[in-house]
C-alpha cells in the first residue's frame, strides 16, 4: 500500500514549489505542480490562460488536472 499524496496549497510566490521539490526528495517521493502540467499541456503560460478564459477556466483546467494527478500515489503536489 502507497503512502498517498502531500497537497500544498497556498498563494502564488508562497514557496509551494521549492518546498514541494524539498520535501518530495526528502521522502523520496515525486513532486507535481499543476501549473506546470497546464503549461505543458496547453504549450502557454498560466497568465495567458486567465488572459484567455478568466479565474473560471483556470480553475475548471486546474480541478481537472489536479482530480487526474491525484489518483497517483505517493505524490507531493503544488496546487495553483
Amino acid at each position: 500500500m502507497g503512502r498517498g499524496n502531500l497537497f500544498l496549497v497556498g498563494m502564488m510566490g508562497a514557496g509551494k514549489t521549492t518546498i514541494g521539490r524539498a520535501l518530495a526528495q526528502r521522502l523520496r517521493m515525486r513532486f507535481v505542480d499543476t501549473d506546470r502540467v497546464m503549461v505543458e499541456r496547453t504549450g502557454v503560460p498560466v497568465a495567458t490562460i486567465f488572459e484567455i478564459e478568466g479565474e473560471d477556466g483556470f480553475r475548471r483546467r486546474e480541478s481537472a488536472v489536479l482530480e487526474e494527478i491525484s489518483a497517483g500515489d505517493s505524490l507531493v503536489i503544488a496546487t495553483g
